[in-house]
Formats: C-alpha cells, structure tokens, sequence
C-alpha cells in the first residue's frame, strides 16, 4: 500500500534573504533580488546583473562553519546546510530517534578553488579563460575534493546524523526537481518515513559567470538596471541572469506527520521525468519532452488537469526556451491552458541552476498553501508567441487546488513535480 506523502516543513536561502514568510511576501510584491555583482571585488565580471545571497547571510553562514561546518569552503554547501536545517527545525523534527531518514539534493559540480586569481586575470583586471587555461597550477590541487558533487547531501545528512539513503542528483537545472521526485518515491514507497530533499548551487565566481556569457545565454545587461535583465516570456526578452542559493523541503509519510501532530502544508502528488533527446542548448520547439514531464505528473499523482490552477514555470527568459514551455502547457492543458495562472521567479531572484527548482518547489507549496499565485517581473512587452497569464508585475489571491513545478535542464532533462491541497482522508481522520 503507497504512502500519501506530505509536505511538512521549508527552508530557503536566496537573494531575497532565508525565512519563507518573507521571501513569500517579497515574491508577491514582485521585489526585485537581482543586482550588480558586489562580491567579485575590484575585477571587472563577465556579467553585470546576479542574483547574490546578501552579505549579511553569507557572512553569517561563513561564521557558523567555524563551529559547524568546519572546512567547508563552498557557498553551495554552505546553503544547502542552512536550508536543510531551517526546513527540519520548521517541520518540528527530531533527529535524534535513528530512522532511516534519507537526503536527496540536487547540486551543481562546486567552484574549484584558486590559488591565484591573478594569474587567470588579463592587463586590465578582466577573467580571461585562455589565461587561466593555461596556467593549470592556479587550481588549489584540493579542489575536486573539497568540492566534489555530492558533498552538499553529505553534509547534511552527517550534520543531522541522517542514516538512511544519501543521494546527489546533479542534472544542471532539473536536479532540484528530480532530488524530490526521488525523495517523493522513496517515501511513497514505505522506503524512509521522511526525507530531506531539494537543491543548491553557487556559480557566481568567474569561472562560473564566464562560461553562461560564452555560451551566449546569458541576457544582456543595462548597467544602469541591473534588475530589470531578466524577462521571461517578454518580447524582448535575451538571456538568463545568474543566481545562487537553496531551497529544501521535509517530504514525510502522512500517517508520520500526522502520529506526531505535524503541520501539513501541501500534499506531493506526482512527480514526472522525460528526455529530450534533441539539441544539448536548446529545447524541441513544440516543448514535446516538457510536455511528457507535465503530463506524467499528472497521471502519476491521479491529478485532473483541470483541477491544476497555478504552474510554477521554468521560464529562463531565453528565446527559445519561453516558447517551448508556453507549447508544452498548451499541448497537455488544451483550453484550461487559458485558465492557469504561470509565473517565473528567475526574474526576481536569478537562475539558481541546481537550486533553482527547489527555491520554485517550496514557493508552490505556499502557494497551494495560502492560496496565491507569484508575478513574472519585467513582463512589459507581450510576445504572441507565449499568450497564457503570466501574472505580470504583482501576484494575487486566487485559489489555488493544484499546481505543477516545471524544470527543463540543458542537455534535455526534464523533471515536473505536481502539488495538491492536503485533504485527509476518512481512514487518516480516524487514525
């Protein structure tokens, strides 16, 4: 017999700060989180708009590592510890009893560590990847293990003294979403009563911002409006902005939650995954993998799709990505495609790559929650070719039965998780 499975607790950290009532009412007001890079210092950066953690919580994250995370030097791991551990202490857990709870995080490759800085810098202070290539010895000799992939799920799970499967997903911008569709199978399963699962990540270092500017998707960048770079589903939209954070969510086994009295804030459906296979940078233009993800997600959590009033979009504001979504969303919703309310908070906050879906998770399960749909900032100049309601600006209060939480990854992955409004059953209530 398949466990239901909850959500019970949600932790964040963003450029709009960590506690999840805040970040829920600067998302809804459409605050802007994205800047000018502030922590590069005094080099010019291959990018002039990013989502930072502010310096205030990294400073304090860097603090607690000297009692608590002792060694660790990457940010990613530094976030998914903080948001792992405000999600556990939110959902009321304990993690002394030895259970077989389990961690699945999603999680970026890690920033390998420069001896030298200087050395992969041009005459005029500029990152200049050549020159870096070509002096091989800049690279602290501990990088890959200090900053191997898995060390985020590692943490946590040693941290908390968690026993039961540790897995790292790392599937770029899918990851977070396919970490809690395993956790949401684990649980359903009867496998671990609960688990902590989400993402993080942190590319805003030179190394990291260079090779999104290479790759020409990154959106261009007016100095004087740093915030107003990204635009998803705009007309004028031009590219990404890089971003960096966590964001985890407890999934529990309702007849858990419910024996130890646990406030229950959405229910995890289904979950859906599907492959591209066609270009690694650029997704089908009639969006038929998405549409896959979509429409299995439905069908795995018995969802009616048009019960479905809010969807969490992946929406990049790259051309060709914004279009293949708005195709996917028609393709499986038909007319009620009309009806949805579709947001992206990467205008807001940035593109949190590995991270980016479990920010996005936790946000639709307030909004399941509480009954409101998030805005898409900087959505000034409709495109025809993406015509659904984007919420542009500001959210709203609107009910909100189900929703689904997109993520379309570069390489072709594709990972959907839909989310329901908790109703107990007849067989829970008497229990």
């Amino acid at each position: 017999m398949s466990e239901r499975v909850v959500v019970t607790g949600l932790g964040f950290v963003t450029p709009l700060g960590t506690d999840p009532d805040a970040l829920w009412e600067a998302m809804l007001e459409g605050r802007p989180g994205v800047t000018a890079p502030h922590r590069l210092g005094p080099h010019d950066p291959p990018t002039k708009a990013v989502g930072e953690v502010p310096a205030p919580v990294l400073d304090r994250l860097l603090d607690e590592r000297e009692c608590e995370l002792e060694g660790i030097e990457d940010r990613r791991t530094l976030f998914a510890a903080e948001a792992a551990a405000d999600a556990i202490e939110r959902a009321g857990l304990s993690t002394d009893a030895n259970e077989r709870a389990g961690v699945v995080l999603g999680s970026g490759p890690g920033v390998h560590r420069l001896e030298d800085v200087a050395r992969a810098l041009d005459e005029e202070g500029r990152f200049d990847p050549a020159r870096f290539a070509a002096n091989v010895n800049a690279i602290h000799g501990e990088s890959l293990i200090r900053n191997r992939v898995e060390l985020p799920a590692e943490r946590v799970a040693t941290r908390f003294g968690l026993g039961g499967p540790v897995h790292a997903v790392t599937t770029a911008c899918s990851a977070s979403n396919q970490a809690l569709g395993m956790a949401f199978r684990m649980v359903r399963s009867g496998e671990c009563p609960w688990v902590v699962a989400g993402g993080s990540d942190s590319m805003i270092n030179p190394m990291g911002l260079v090779f999104f500017v290479l790759l020409g998707a990154n959106a261009n960048v007016d100095v004087n409006d740093p915030a107003a770079a990204c635009r998803p589903f705009d007309r004028r939209r031009s590219g990404l902005v890089m971003g960096e954070g966590a964001g985890c969510a407890i999934l529990e086994a309702e007849s858990h939650a419910r024996a130890r009295g646990a406030t229950i804030l959405a229910e995890v459906a289904g979950y859906g995954s599907s492959f591209d296979a066609y270009r690694t940078t650029a997704p089908p233009p009639d969006g038929r993998g998405a549409a896959e993800a979509i429409r299995y997600a439905l069908e795995d959590g018995n969802v009616d799709p048009n019960t479905v009033d809010f969807v969490n979009a992946h929406g990049t504001g790259t051309k060709r990505n914004d279009p293949a979504e708005v195709a996917a969303i028609r393709s499986v919703f038909g007319d009620h495609a009309d009806a949805l309310a579709v947001s992206s908070g990467k205008a807001a906050i940035g593109h949190l790559l590995s991270g980016a879906a479990g920010v996005a998770f936790g946000m639709a399960v307030l909004a399941v929650q509480r009954d409101g749909v998030l805005p898409t900032l900087n959505l000034t100049t409709p495109d025809p070719t993406c015509d659904l309601d984007f919420v542009p600006g500001k959210g709203r209060a609107q009910p909100v039965r189900a929703a689904i939480n997109n993520s379309f990854a570069f390489g072709g992955q594709n990972a959907v998780v839909a989310l329901r409004k908790y109703v107990p059953d007849a067989a829970s209530e008497q229990a």
